[in-house]
């Protein structure tokens, strides 16, 4: 049976479908003809048993009179006559004492044995059947007196030969039958299995060449039909989606290149990024330390490249970084790895060097490149840069350790007059860990409340009145100590935590001089310095209105004091931001005025309403001749565009009468008061109302 099951599963659909259809009407005819078989069987037997009795019958008829004469003769003829029923094999007759009175036998049958009376039922009429004979017995008598018993048989196997002939026929029958239904179902088959093995056809092809453009080509008509075009919809959305698939994954291969081009590389220079440097520099250092090599780290940040990336723009800025990029990609060796690890900064990482000269040399060739001028939308750029060099292992064997050092070693450059470059030293190590302990302490400054703001005092010069105060943030740190701004608002600046200080030092400053309205100083002001990254926050304008909003004060209030460096890097929408401040009341002052570049020009451009006289030039004052000219030179400017003055760093009285001899307005200093407490300004505000209390009660 395997082997036909094996043989059955590798026969095609079609050839399943005809043996399917001719077993079943096969095993239909067969049971047909064998119950028809059976059937007619069993009316030819009984069929022959009725001739049987009615020739058994009518003989008895017959044999009534010779019975009655005992002339055995005439009933020997009688039974002669059955020969004329070819089924008729043998008869017999016996008296009514049972005794044999005349029997027949038909010529060329062997004489069956004769049958003991005594086995038939006397006086009553009875049939016998076997696979050989069937026969018909019965008692017969005339007029009422029994006279004898006849027993008819006949011979059985003239209904086989019929059987035989029947069977034959319904052989015949059979085979012209399954013959017919082969033909008919081949034709069926044609118009069934055919679209059927298009279809498999079509997929087999699609499978193999893996074209999902192929279609099924079937009449569309009936469940084939219906079939074929349902399958032909599926190679639709199978070949859509085969091409949207394609589609995907050549996008996820171009998103993926991307992604990997974009984890080392940086996507305005080209050059290397700060992920791919900091593999390397680890690699670097690990490397020199193993095997004894030296190693140097040159870190590099462009001077003032935020002044001109603020000042002609973005686009501008990523000009100059890539011509930066281009002209000092040929000072590094081919195993070097130059980096772009910032806004402007740079790194170059310089292996297996004999001494630092080389580091130096590489740095020098750095500058030299950046020397030329650039020239970008007619617009004359003068680039330069300040470079910190540190060297592994000498200087450091930890990769953090060495950037320290070396950005360390470039603000020293940068504080020496930038354009230039600085070795580390060891002296230099205090204040690199300190500045980078000032950094990781200072994100967490504001959520451990340990800024603090002082107020010094304003004053009125005619009057003494005070009429303000200038906030001034300190740090407390717990690990550092006390911090002035000085030492952590510029690294404020480079990470950009300047806009939370910043915020922090506006609202706090606003808040405090709400409470000092509300306690009866409504004449006072408020001074808050603003940083140039603030100003370049696109939302600086509404986050003073909410905060003025918030606190409550009156605007006209609030005095916001502003860098000439910041007015000189600023573009339009600088200029718009301060005239937007100015529209609702802010008033805006320069500090440290004069110490800056053509600040003179910028005056008419901004709408500034105070100047504050820088202290560098009050501290000589009345003694040094040129301070005195730039002093009345200022102030005289200030007159005649109708702007206040303020006068910082004021310790001494003759500094005070000089300045107020000339018509300066307002002062700040150490003769008013150093910056101090909120609590210490308010004691000193009541103190002022009470004296002028007891003033006025004097005069009354």
């Amino acid at each position: 049976m395997k082997w036909l099951h094996g043989w059955l599963a590798k026969q095609p659909l079609s050839a399943k479908l005809k043996m399917a259809n001719l077993v079943t009407s096969g095993t239909v005819i067969v049971l047909s003809s064998i119950f028809l078989l059976f059937l007619q069987a069993w009316l030819s037997i009984h069929a022959l048993l009725d001739r049987t009795r009615t020739d058994a019958m009518m003989t008895s008829e017959n044999l009534a009179v010779a019975m009655v004469f005992q002339d055995r003769k005439s009933a020997q003829d009688i039974l002669s006559f059955l020969h004329a029923s070819r089924a008729i094999q043998s008869a017999w007759v016996y008296d009514k004492h049972g005794k044999l009175f005349a029997d027949y036998h038909r010529s060329g049958v062997p004489a069956s044995p004769d049958p003991a009376p005594e086995a038939l039922p006397a006086g009553r009429a009875g049939e016998r059947i076997s696979w050989k004979q069937v026969g018909w017995h019965q008692a017969f008598n005339y007029q009422g007196e029994p006279l004898g018993t006849i027993l008819v048989l006949a011979d059985v196997n003239i209904l086989y030969t019929q059987l035989l002939s029947y069977i034959g026929m319904l052989v015949l029958l059979l085979a012209a039958s399954l013959t017919l239904a082969n033909l008919a179902l081949t034709r069926i088959q044609a118009l069934i299995t055919q679209p059927l093995q298009s279809l498999s056809h079509t997929a087999g092809e699609i499978s193999e060449r893996g074209d999902f453009s192929i279609r099924a080509k079937v009449h569309p008509g009936g469940d084939i039909g219906r079939m074929a075009q349902t399958f032909n919809t599926m190679l639709d959305r199978i070949q859509r989606r085969e091409v949207e698939l394609t589609e995907e994954i050549s996008q996820r291969e171009r998103v993926q290149k991307q992604l990997d081009y974009l984890a080392h590389f940086d996507n305005v220079t080209g050059l290397h990024n700060r992920h791919y440097f900091n593999e390397q520099l680890e690699l670097t250092v690990g490397r020199a330390c193993r095997l004894q090599q030296c190693a140097a780290l040159i870190f590099i940040d462009l001077d003032n490249f935020k002044t001109f990336n603020d000042t002609l723009g973005h686009a501008t800025g990523d000009e100059v970084l890539r011509i930066v990029a281009q002209r000092v990609s040929h000072t590094v060796r081919a195993d070097d790895v130059l980096s772009r690890v910032g806004g402007d900064e740079f790194a170059i990482i310089v292996r297996d060097i004999p001494d630092v000269q080389l580091a130096e040399r590489v740095a020098q060739k750095f500058l030299e490149a950046l020397a030329a001028p650039v020239f970008i939308g007619g617009t004359e750029i003068f680039i330069s840069a300040s470079i910190g060099i540190s060297v592994c292992p000498d200087d450091a064997t930890d990769m953090q350790d060495l950037l320290k050092y070396a950005d360390s070693a470039m603000y020293h450059a940068k504080n020496s007059g930038k354009n230039g470059y600085c070795i580390f030293a060891p002296s230099m190590r205090g204040a690199a860990e300190r500045r980078f302990a000032i950094e990781g302490s200072m994100r967490r400054a504001l959520e451990r409340n340990e800024l603090q703001l002082l107020y010094q005092p304003k004053v009125d010069m005619l009057s003494g009145r005070i009429i303000g105060a200038e906030a001034l943030v300190r740090w407390h740190s717990p690990e550092l100590g006390l911090l002035g701004p000085h030492e952590f608002i510029p690294l404020a600046e480079e990470t950009g935590m300047i806009i939370q200080i910043g915020e922090w030092v506006l609202r706090t400053a606003c808040e405090q001089l709400k409470c000092w309205h509300d306690d009866g100083h409504r004449h006072l002001e408020m001074a808050v310095n603003l940083s140039g990254r603030q100003l370049r926050e696109p939302n600086f304008v509404r986050q003073v209105e909410d905060v003025v909003a918030r606190t409550g004060i009156d605007p006209r209030a609030l005095e916001l004091e502003l860098t000439e460096s910041m007015l000189m890097d600023a573009g339009n929408p600088t200029i718009e931001k301060l005239h937007a401040l100015r529209s609702i009341g802010i008033g805006l002052a320069i500090d440290d005025f004069g110490t800056g570049y053509s600040s003179m020009s910028y005056l008419k451009m901004f709408p500034i309403n105070t100047l504050k006289i820088d202290q560098s030039f009050v501290r000589d004052l009345p003694g040094d001749s040129g301070d005195c000219a730039i002093v009345q030179t200022i102030l005289a400017l200030a007159h005649n565009l109708q702007l206040q003055v303020v006068a910082e760093g004021i310790e001494k009285r003759g500094q005070a009468d000089f300045l107020r001899t000339h018509g300066c307005g307002k002062a700040q200093g150490m003769l008013y008061g150093a910056p101090m407490t909120h609590e210490e300004l308010a004691r000193m505000l009541a103190a002022e109302a009470l004296a002028g209390s007891g003033q006025g009660a004097q005069a009354t």
